[in-house]
């Protein structure tokens, strides 16, 4: 079953007047918010905090044309606290924010990761760079490092390491070829010599996109570009502090991307990707693996999610309260983008799914469950080229 919120674009005209607008107690169980000047914006991350408001990063544009990483906090009811939304950047470079890190519930600050673009000597062109913020809890800048080489840089995720410091997921790649890329970084910024740049020659669109941090290991969701360019497979990467890989393959016949990990139980684990289907668009799949320590002793798929009418695309998976799967991604028809949720059983079956922009381009950037057992949907919403940050808070049932 589909339920399209065909009502969320009227909406819109109103916040779009006033992306400020507050929003009472009355409204807190279910809200669309935006936020940004609806210029070239872009949706990174969104976080649960623990006095029940929401932190968001991202990259926003200034009426200049320049793009800064950007920190938005509000309260319970999406209303943006005061003092934010903060914005960082070096040297007055362009930058962007891709991955946030609430500490401690966002009571210990906030750690940001993405990009500074830096211009290459001699050269018109720019090359991307990690760029990283600290902050209080007040947005201030405890710290900021930016990391980079003759190669692009760019950060799609990041988590706190076992011990102490960040472990960063991304690629690296130069004139448009990717590989993965894999680091760690101290509390205070430094580098970790230790890094995982996995050679693969044949890597064209290869890239380590979400990490999980699960007892004494890791596990990464990459893309890897299979032998001879014949497409990309989800590759599953298990590490520790070492960060020296054991890597396994879930796919080889198909065109796929990894995309994320959730533990569902101790060494059970399921992997969200895509799957390029024979019509040129994709579908979504769920594969389960078992692990023993760092050695994955065995991978099954266990679903496939399609859409005839439509081009699915899941980015995160997450367990609701009541047991069930959540996937947040964008369905797409006729170049439409939407926002979807999609609800799997426990048993791993394809139920209902929700829909969220029925007439206009709406992307899913991130989900995450809220304090009081509803969802948080973060996404770009675009008219154009005209882009800005949304967040949807929905009940229980996924209802606006």
């Amino acid at each position: 079953m589909m339920t399209k919120y065909s009502f969320f674009w009227i909406l819109l005209a109103v916040f779009v007047v006033s992306c400020e607008r507050e929003i009472s107690n009355e409204q807190s169980d279910s809200f669309v918010k935006f936020y940004g000047n609806y210029l070239m914006d872009e949706a990174g991350d969104v976080e649960v905090l623990a006095n029940g408001g929401y932190a968001i990063c991202g990259t926003e544009t200034s009426g200049s044309g320049d793009k800064r990483m950007v920190l938005i906090i509000t309260d319970p009811f999406g209303n943006v606290r005061n003092g934010f939304p903060k914005y960082y950047t070096e040297e007055g470079l362009d930058a962007g924010g891709t991955s946030l890190i609430a500490l401690e519930g966002g009571s210990d600050g906030f750690f940001i990761s993405g990009y500074v673009e830096k211009p290459v000597p001699g050269s018109q062109d720019v090359q991307k760079d990690i760029f990283l913020v600290r902050t209080s809890a007040s947005g201030d800048t405890t710290w900021q490092r930016s990391y980079g080489s003759a190669k692009d840089e760019y950060i799609l995720h990041a988590i706190e390491k076992i011990g102490s410091g960040y472990l960063l997921a991304g690629y690296r790649g130069v004139e448009g070829a990717t590989d993965l890329m894999v680091m760690g970084v101290t509390e205070e910024g430094d580098s970790i010599k230790l890094g995982l740049n996995y050679n693969n020659p044949y890597a064209r669109s290869s890239a380590a996109n979400y990490l999980l941090n699960t007892g004494d290991m890791y596990l990464c969701a990459c893309t890897f570009d299979q032998v001879n360019g014949e497409g990309t497979a989800i590759q599953i990467l298990t590490f520790d502090d070492e960060l020296s890989p054991l890597a396994k393959n879930l796919s080889g016949e198909y065109d796929e991307q990894g995309m994320c990990i959730l533990e569902e139980r101790d060494g059970a684990f399921l992997v969200l990707g895509n799957r390029l289907n024979t019509s040129g668009g994709s579908d979504m799949v769920l594969y389960g693996i078992e692990t023993d320590g760092l050695l994955i002793t065995g991978s099954s798929l266990l679903t496939i999610i399609s859409d005839d009418q439509a081009v699915l695309s899941g980015r995160k998976v997450i367990e609701s309260s009541s047991g069930k799967l959540v996937i947040l991604g964008t369905r797409e028809v006729n170049s439409n983008p939407e926002i979807l949720m999609q609800y799997v059983s426990a048993s791993h079956q394809a139920e209902e799914l929700l829909t969220f922009g029925a007439a206009g381009a709406q992307t899913g950037a991130d989900i995450e469950l809220s304090r009081d057992g509803g969802y948080v949907l973060l996404g770009t919403n675009s008219d154009g080229v005209n882009r800005m940050i949304s967040l949807l808070k929905t009940n229980a049932a996924g209802d606006i």
